[in-house]
């Protein structure tokens, strides 16, 4: 009976499920499908090796050892996922290290050959890459290439031609793949982990697979010129409301001044024809 154990799951977008007892690709209806993956001295995968061509759901299933959890690895390395989540402390740990194993000759000799098993000697890889092949719906491939050396440096390539990082990740963006965000990789344990989660951790993690946590500075700096600007029209309306009752206390008081002038040019006319009779007295 063959001996099969959970690794992990691997989705892409737009579908989130779970299986286990195998290591699962699930593939809905998305912009780019991955087609196949390729691999060269990565990790346990000696060489140049073709997996694929993966249809919308696929499992790879084989017993402890078998290379499942390095696939995973494999396609995670390529989206551009740090080594601390390929079960690795550097980058250079995932290049492929052969060991030299004492074999026996059938005339009872001892001989040293290299096998496919991780170890140090003289089959150590200097390289390492994989390329994921995705189909657009015009019916294009697009190769995504990752190499790391055995020095840790690291090369992208995006349909043979070098690119930088920044590059590589916005092409995957571009097809609705967002690797910060992780809205297809589900690792080993993430699922207990989620449902062990506050209220908060669920807020946060709902934010980081929507692609919002990546806008939470630029949010940030918004809200923070919006409350800017509401203070400002805030204050801008009292001293409207302000500078609006002065107009009207100016408006009463012009209208005083104005009622004033016309009874002291009435007083003084009323004067003046008082002193006119005063000096000239009406003759009988």
């Amino acid at each position: 009976m063959m001996c099969t154990h959970t690794v992990t799951h691997i989705f892409l977008p737009s579908v989130y499920l779970s299986y286990f007892q195998s290591f699962s690709l699930l593939q809905g209806p998305s912009e780019m499908p991955l087609v196949r993956i390729e691999v060269c001295d990565f990790k346990s995968y000696r060489g140049h090796q073709t997996i694929g061509p993966f249809k919308n759901f696929t499992s790879v299933i084989g017993p402890n050892g078998a290379g499942k959890s390095n696939l995973m690895d494999a396609i995670s390395f390529v989206l551009g996922v740090k080594s601390a989540q390929l079960r690795s402390s550097q980058l250079k740990d995932l290049v492929y290290r052969g060991r030299r194993l004492a074999k026996e000759n059938p005339d009872g000799s001892m001989a040293v050959g290299d096998e496919d098993e991780e170890g140090e000697g003289d089959g150590t890889a200097r390289k390492a890459w994989v390329s994921a092949v995705y189909l657009d719906a015009e019916d294009k491939e697009w190769t995504f290439q990752r190499t790391v050396s055995t020095t840790g440096a690291s090369e992208y390539k995006l349909n043979d031609r070098v690119v930088t990082y920044s590059a590589y990740n916005a092409a995957f963006v571009s097809h609705n793949i967002l690797v910060k965000a992780k809205n297809f990789l589900v690792f080993q344990g993430d699922v207990e982990a989620v449902a062990s989660q506050s209220p908060r951790e669920l807020s946060k993690l709902v934010e980081q697979i929507s692609g919002s946590l990546e806008l939470a500075a630029e949010y940030e700096k918004a809200k923070e010129e919006q409350d800017k600007a509401t203070e400002n029209a805030t204050f801008n309306f009292s001293k409207r409301r302000g500078i609006a009752g002065e107009i009207k206390q100016y408006k009463e008081q012009k209208g005083e001044a104005e009622r004033f002038e016309a009874m002291e040019q009435e007083r003084v006319s009323s004067l003046s024809v008082t002193v006119m009779l005063l000096i000239f007295p009406r003759t009988r």
